[in-house]
């Protein structure tokens, strides 16, 4: 065998090995940056639908703890009414969770229009700790009335940390 074939055959393996690291890492890449966006925009789409029946009346429009198929907290014209909001209020995070049909964890308060917040539910802590350190968060605000007051509705969805 002459030089030349020999440097040929070793030119040609180092090229194919430096082909599949390039691939290699470039799907990597493309694969890892498909996935969090994925997820933030799952996330996003689950804020948004969920947000979007919190502010209906809910199903059946008179709802109770026991019987409630969808949460609304509104009267149908965006006025948050007490009765929902007490019965909401009362349940844990994971019949809350469970309540919104979602897998995700979740966030939520109310708030005024001066950033005092009223409605936090901080006695549940994975709703209270977790949210601010996760790696994908959304963030969704709805404007309603409480009391002849317009108020922020905020839900944050986000994946465990």
């Amino acid at each position: 065998m002459r030089k030349a074939q020999v440097w040929y055959t070793d030119f040609m393996i180092g090229i194919l090995i430096f082909a599949l690291v390039t691939v290699a890492y470039f799907y990597y890449v493309e694969h890892n940056d498909t996935t969090d966006n994925n997820l933030d925009n799952y996330l996003m789409t689950e804020a948004k639908s969920i947000s979007n029946y919190l502010v209906t009346e809910g199903y059946p429009t008179d709802w109770t703890p026991t019987n409630v198929s969808t949460i609304g907290l509104t009267d149908g014209n965006h006025r948050v009414q007490d009765a929902k909001l007490a019965d909401f209020n009362s349940w844990t995070y994971d019949q809350r969770k469970s309540n919104m049909h979602t897998t995700k964890e979740h966030y939520f308060y109310l708030e005024y229009l001066n950033g005092t917040r009223f409605n936090e539910l901080c006695s549940d802590m994975p709703g209270c700790n977790e949210w601010n350190t996760s790696d994908h968060l959304v963030q969704n605000t709805r404007l309603l009335i409480y009391n002849s007051k317009i108020v922020r509705m905020k839900l944050y969805m986000y994946q465990k940390p």
